[in-house]
Formats: C-alpha cells, sequence, structure tokens
C-alpha cells in the first residue's frame, strides 16, 4: 500500500478537481487507476491520499512517474495544471519489524538455507548506538542480541523473506553480514544499508 504525503496548497488559488494519474510498470500494478482526489485544497490547507498497489516483485528497488492535474482557480479565472513527481519503492520498505523468538532465529541461522553476503563502510562518525537505531528505523529490524560491538538483527519481507544481520563496527568502519531467503533481495536491501551508512 502507497501512501500519499501530504500536500500544502501554498498558492492563492483554489484547487478543486485533483486527479492522479500514475505510470507505473511491471512488478507494479495499480489496483485503482486514475483517481480523482475526494478533497479541494484552500489556499493554505493540506490533506493526503492513499493509493493501494499491489506488488508483484519485491527483490528490486523501483521508481515510477506519477502526475496530479488540477485546476487552478483565482480571480483571473481558471488554468489546467499539473505536477509531475515520482515514486521510490525501496527494498526495505517492503521489510516488516517482526519479532522472532532466539531459538527460530539461531535455527535459521544453522539451517544452510539462506543465501550470504556481506557490506563494509569506512569512516563512521557517527555512534554504534545511533547507527543501529537508523537500521531499525529506516530498514525496518529488530535487535535480537547484543554482544560488545556486534549485533544480531532480524526483520522478514511482505512476501515471507527471512532477513538475518550481523553488524559490526570497526574502529571507524561498520561491516554488515547478511543472510536472507532471497541473495537477489539481500544484494539490493545490503546495497540500501551500504549507502546509508555511508552518511553516517
Amino acid at each position: 500500500r502507497g501512501r500519499g504525503r501530504g500536500r500544502e496548497n501554498r498558492d492563492v488559488a483554489l484547487l478543486p478537481g485533483l486527479e492522479c494519474s500514475l505510470k507505473l510498470g511491471m512488478p507494479v500494478i495499480v489496483v485503482h487507476d486514475g483517481i480523482p482526489m475526494p478533497f479541494q485544497l484552500p489556499p493554505g490547507v493540506s490533506n493526503e491520499a492513499q493509493f493501494v498497489f499491489t506488488i508483484q516483485s519485491i527483490l528490486m528497488a523501483q521508481k515510477h512517474k506519477g502526475t496530479l492535474s488540477f485546476i487552478a482557480k483565482n480571480n483571473e479565472g481558471a488554468t489546467q495544471e499539473k505536477l509531475d513527481f515520482r515514486l521510490h519503492f525501496s527494498c526495505s520498505s517492503y521489510l516488516i519489524t517482526t519479532p522472532c523468538y532466539s531459538d527460530a532465529f539461531a535455527k535459521l541461522l544453522e539451517s544452510g538455507d539462506l543465501s550470504m553476503s556481506s557490506v563494509k563502510v569506512d569512516g563512521i562518525r557517527m555512534s554504534f548506538q545511533n547507527l543501529l537505531a537508523k537500521i531499525c528505523f529506516h530498514h525496518h529490524f529488530s535487535v535480537m542480541e547484543r554482544v560488545d560491538s556486534c549485533v544480531s538483527m532480524y526483520s522478514s519481507s511482505i512476501q515471507g523473506h527471512h532477513v538475518c544481520l550481523l553488524v559490526k563496527k570497526g574502529e571507524n568502519s561498520v561491516s554488515v553480514d547478511g543472510k536472507c531467503s532471497d541473495s537477489t533481495l539481500l544484494s539490493n536491501l545490503l546495497e540500501e544499508m551500504k549507502a546509508m551508512l555511508a552518511k553516517c
């Protein structure tokens, strides 16, 4: 499910008749196409809308184009306007912070059924505690165990993939060892995490 971010009408014109069209390719299917917005936007007012999507594959991040069409009415008349935008579906957006019992987590790691991959980022300036909080918040992981500068984490996808992480803090670096039910999903998740860690 995609939720539209709140938008404020910062113009002096009334915006009635808003309609959103999305140009989405595979593997995303719009469940409701050409939805008119159920509201008007007077000047200085904000509102938000929700869109429902069916996702066929969550293994790769996706970017799609959209257009918001609207009529701007003021004292001089009305004009047809449009606003182009992009929707970004990251792989992390398909993860759900999921509780996992320690014995079930251990069995996952020992099963031999999971693909493995790793990334390392140098030049880390953020504290390890704050870095872990960012991983939990932005990538939807929960902490399973922490021993000194090593932390085990777990999450699952909306399609049931298991994702296990071992995050290790070096002197000025962080390494992330990952295991997942799908190697493509794991590789893309770690690339997203690497990009985030590079800003820390």
